[in-house]
């Protein structure tokens, strides 16, 4: 097969456009990475590999190093990049288990925290994540590869406040130094907020307020790492172990 060294190919285009945009296509790379995507379920529209095919997937590509290297984000050669569509949820499939708690992000405008909570979501059996006004995209690059690929089996959406409260659900919030209550361990949502702006007034408002037990030299922890601590906490509550 012959090996792509434009970049008027229209693969190459669309994958840019991924990574720079992210709205109906989106870019996962590496070999483990893409291979756990597609073992989850998900099917590339086009596999692209540096200069030669090591397969014969009919939806293969072969683009030159430098066409390859144009469009890898990460510094190591993984020589493998595929293009899937980006997953669409609702807020439906995020809340439709009462087994578990879903985890909301108040904006938290990192991508790499929001992959990395987004990990910890699938890590600990959460129905999903709801992400409030002012998050980063899940689907850039950057929170895809904090996740780890999490982000193609966890169900993700948007949504406000208000959605958040129509669920009935009552509503933890992670604060600094708020009250010390254990997490829920199910039927319950746990919000964390950004580390500059904190929660909104709106959520606070609503949620009932929780936090992680801190040595007073220190103000308060990465939004990540909190995440990691209550819901661990709570998987361990779900599984009788506290």
């Amino acid at each position: 097969m012959k090996t792509i060294t434009s970049r008027q190919n229209e693969i190459f285009k669309r994958v840019r456009e991924a990574l720079r945009e992210h709205v109906h296509e989106i870019v996962i790379e590496g070999p483990k990475q893409v291979a756990d995507a597609m073992a989850t379920g998900w099917q590339p529209i086009s596999l692209i590999y540096r200069s030669r095919i090591a397969d014969r997937e009919p939806r293969a590509v072969a683009f030159s190093s430098q066409l390859f290297d144009a469009l890898a984000e990460t510094k190591s050669a993984q020589n493998v990049i595929a293009l899937f569509e980006r997953p669409a949820f609702t807020l439906k499939d995020v809340f439709k288990r009462q087994d578990t708690i879903v985890v909301a992000l108040d904006g938290v405008q990192d991508p790499g925290n929001v992959g990395t909570i987004v990990r910890l979501a699938a890590a600990f059996d959460c129905g999903g994540v709801a992400l409030l006004p002012g998050c980063a995209d899940p689907y850039s690059p950057k929170s895809i590869r904090a996740s780890a690929g999490a982000v193609l089996s966890v169900p993700i959406v948007r949504t406000t406040a208000a959605g958040l409260m129509g669920t009935g659900l009552p509503m933890f919030a992670a604060e600094a130094r708020g009250a010390t209550a254990e997490p829920p361990p199910k039927a319950a949502i746990i919000v964390f907020g950004s580390e500059g702006a904190g929660l909104s007034e709106e959520i606070r408002g609503a949620a009932t307020p929780i936090s992680v037990r801190m040595s007073p030299g220190i103000e308060s922890l990465n939004v990540a790492a909190a995440a990691a601590i209550l819901l661990s906490r709570s998987f361990e509550a779900r599984l009788g172990l506290r």
